[in-house]
């Protein structure tokens, strides 16, 4: 055990040692950079009230507004974790990429337990250990730190599933102490995130293949004696999933399903599970995707493309269904991970429909298939080939598959540097999506590249004219920034044109007005800004400062004052009316 855990361990960390130099990326900045609610202990109640969550409804930063944790689900552990990286860590980068880095180390070494555990084979363990740790599928996760979810919910599912497992060898007290232990666990994997609640139907899979009939016995039975416990958390975490979407009722954006309706979905989810297959065998072109671009949907079951993914799907369903007696540990693994993908299968819609991290769990499968493959392949019966040479022939295999993964994973990690790398290469991948090129063009607006911040805004405001209005937005800053108030107003004017309730353009006119003098019109913008979001802080922090430069100390203060009462700790405020206090003198 322990040379074989130090083997993953030196492997996994010499793959990914290089992303341990990655700043922060994507939705990092929007979940932890500019998120005060994970800079404070403080807001640690608000993870039992509706505070937690955040809507998705606008595209806002959360530093200039407190409006929760950045998650649209109810996921406190994997929150949990940001909290105690900041405390640490405050802004280096380093130390959130070491913790994933961790969790995903501590996963392949759970991974070499668990498969040891079920199939009473370690060696076959410690090659789908391997696998799994090097592959490039599963690059987002590990660099991606608003992706750590998927980390926990792996680490707290396998470890549920263990101690399932472990109740079988143990009695009396301590058969209950174990049970206890995966229910808790359980919960944390749920809490994690949700795709967890496909465990029990997992659990149900492995007494079918695994377990002997005379102690399983009717399904009645061990639904009273084993299951109750993972179908209650199921009933409780639902519960408490229901309680906290209603909270967002207000401004909640709902996914629809591709192509309108569950049949174009469900064709369409057929050329993604193939998608995700050649994904597992051949991981060249493994990517990060957007909401909305990937996949191509499919609209008949006549489509080639539909028509060639439902007989792989099918034809695999049925292939596990035939093998279930003579090759049980690979029936095994095509339902796990067919049954792991259900989660993200957009039954419930979801914003992204094809993702790399969403095989984190179900690749275990692919993983498995894989290791027994590469273990029997010396031990099989061929009179064309002596077994010295097939021994010979499956550790070069397993030589070269390894060097193969960790060579296009570290390749990979350097993707994940910082979000003008990772969102060029989207820029490049999809270029007819507005939205790579807007988000492109934040990236360079804030680190002051005004002219290409410009010219990607425009882009995105030419792909997509009458629904970019937050592309206007980024073009009025970087106008702003360049001194060019009158082009920023009318980039700001025209995204209140498009949506009127844009909170960013009324605080970013406030802002151009002021500066020009213009106070009329910034009062105007203010006082219609609270009308749509009296809670929004940077209305009251700019209509401040404009008062500032009017002179008028008492409005300032007054406008401050208030915006305390939304967030009573806010300290840029109060250091602005502590100044206020001097001037005013």
């Amino acid at each position: 055990n322990f040379k074989a855990i130090l083997l993953i361990l030196i492997l996994t960390s010499l793959v990914y040692a290089n992303c341990l130099g990655n700043f922060f990326a994507m939705d990092d900045f929007m979940v932890i950079v500019e998120n005060d609610f994970v800079k404070s202990w403080n807001n640690i109640p608000a993870f039992f009230t509706k505070d937690y969550l955040t809507s998705p409804s606008d595209g806002r930063y959360l530093g200039m507004y407190e409006i929760g944790s950045g998650e649209l689900t109810y996921r406190p552990v994997v929150t949990l974790s940001y909290f105690i990286d900041y405390s640490i860590w405050k802004l280096n980068a380093f130390g959130y990429h070491f913790t994933n880095l961790f969790l995903h180390i501590l996963n392949a070494i759970m991974l070499y337990f668990f498969i040891g555990l079920i199939i009473k084979n370690k060696k076959i363990g410690l090659l789908a250990a391997l696998l799994f740790a090097v592959h490039p599928v599963n690059i987002e996760p590990v660099n991606s730190i608003s992706f750590r979810e998927d980390l926990f919910v792996f680490l707290f599912f396998i470890t549920s599933f263990m101690f399932y497992v472990k109740m079988d060898f143990c009695h009396g007290r301590k058969k209950a102490y174990f049970y206890i232990a995966s229910i808790v666990l359980f919960l944390l994997a749920l809490f994690s995130k949700e795709v967890a609640v496909v465990l029990p139907i997992v659990l149900v899979l492995y007494d079918y293949f695994f377990v002997a009939r005379d102690k399983t016995r009717s399904f009645l039975y061990r639904l009273r004696t084993r299951y109750i416990g993972f179908v209650l958390a199921v009933l409780f975490y639902l519960w408490i999933w229901v309680l906290f979407k209603s909270y967002m009722k207000e401004g909640l954006v709902d996914f629809s399903y591709r192509g309108g309706n569950f049949y174009t979905n469900a064709l369409t989810m057929l050329s993604v599970f193939v998608r995700y297959i050649g994904w597992l065998l051949w991981p060249i072109n493994v990517h990060p995707t957007l909401p909305g671009t990937d996949p191509v949907t499919l609209y008949s079951i006549f489509q080639a493309q539909a028509l060639f993914s439902a007989i792989v799907v099918v034809g695999f369903l049925i292939f596990a269904v035939m093998a279930r007696k003579k090759l049980k540990e690979v029936s095994f693994s095509i339902f796990w991970f067919f049954i792991c993908l259900l989660p993200v299968s957009n039954i419930y819609p979801i914003s992204n429909v094809v993702a790399p991290r969403f095989l984190y769990i179900p690749a275990i499968g692919f993983f498995l298939i894989a290791a027994l493959f590469l273990y029997r392949l010396p031990r099989m019966e061929l009179s064309f080939i002596s077994r010295r040479v097939l021994k010979k022939i499956t550790t070069y295999t397993v030589i070269t598959l390894i060097l193969f993964y960790s060579m296009f994973t570290i390749i990979k990690n350097f993707l994940w540097k910082n979000d003008f790398v990772l969102w060029q290469e989207l820029v490049e991948r999809y270029p007819d999506n507005p939205n790579a090129h807007k988000v492109l063009a934040q990236c360079y607006l804030r680190a002051g590249l005004l002219d290409k911040a410009i010219a990607e805004s425009k882009i995105a405001v030419r792909l997509d004219p009458l629904g970019s209005y937050s592309c206007y937005i980024v073009l009025g800053g970087a106008y702003y920034k360049k001194g060019m108030m009158d082009q920023a107003i009318v980039a700001y004017e025209k995204a209140l044109e498009l949506d009127p309730g844009s909170i960013d353009a009324y605080n970013n006119l406030i802002c151009a007005y002021g500066f020009k003098g213009k106070y009329k019109q910034a009062i105007h913008y203010f006082e219609q800004g609270i009308k749509f979001d009296p809670r929004y802080i940077p209305l009251y922090i700019n209509m401040g400062s404009t008062y500032v430069r009017m002179k008028d100390w008492d409005k300032a203060k007054e406008v401050w004052e208030r915006a305390l009462e939304f967030s009573p700790n806010n300290r840029e405020i109060i250091s602005k009316i502590d100044r206020l206090k001097s001037i005013a003198r």
